[in-house]
């Protein structure tokens, strides 16, 4: 089975990407990587809520989920996580990555705006050139049905 999809959305696990999303690609499960979220309650029970029904939520920090991903077999799995360090971190460690959907990351007045939904700062600029070199696809979309642009090509 594998990965369905990897997203980066500062909301992680919401409904645009619970629904929109899901029905593009479909999983059995859904994967929050985030090391302060992994560990608080609170928050994984507000993100579970909005999980689809009859689909099972894990939220890991970056060691669980290499650990996780580095198995040779797991359910399909749709993965959220918040910015693009955590994939390099997963991508270095060896699990392999040939894509990801950079979409929710927003504006703060340290960043440049790249796309609609897409704003970076200097040091996620330089995260997701790692990403590229390494051969990872950074699909730049807001919805399953935009077009794919490569944010590669506008860094």
């Amino acid at each position: 089975m594998g990965i369905a999809l990897i997203r980066i959305d500062e909301r992680l696990i919401h409904g645009q990407v619970a629904y929109s999303w899901s029905k593009d690609y479909p999983a059995d499960q859904y994967m929050v990587i985030d090391d302060v979220v992994a560990h608080d309650e609170f928050q994984k029970d507000l993100l579970e809520m909005a999980v689809p029904s009859g689909k099972k939520f894990l939220a890991f920090d970056t060691q669980e989920a290499i650990d996780y991903l580095s198995q040779p077999n797991y359910p399909s799995t749709f993965i959220v996580v918040k910015g693009p360090k955590v994939i390099l971190d997963v991508v270095s460690a060896g699990v392999n990555i040939s894509s990801i959907n950079v979409g929710g990351m927003y504006f703060r007045s340290d960043r440049k705006e790249y796309a609609k939904t897409i704003y970076l700062n200097e040091e996620e600029v330089a995260l997701f050139k790692q990403l590229a070199t390494l051969g990872v696809l950074l699909d730049m979309r807001t919805a399953p049905s935009d077009n794919v642009l490569d944010l590669a090509q506008k860094l």
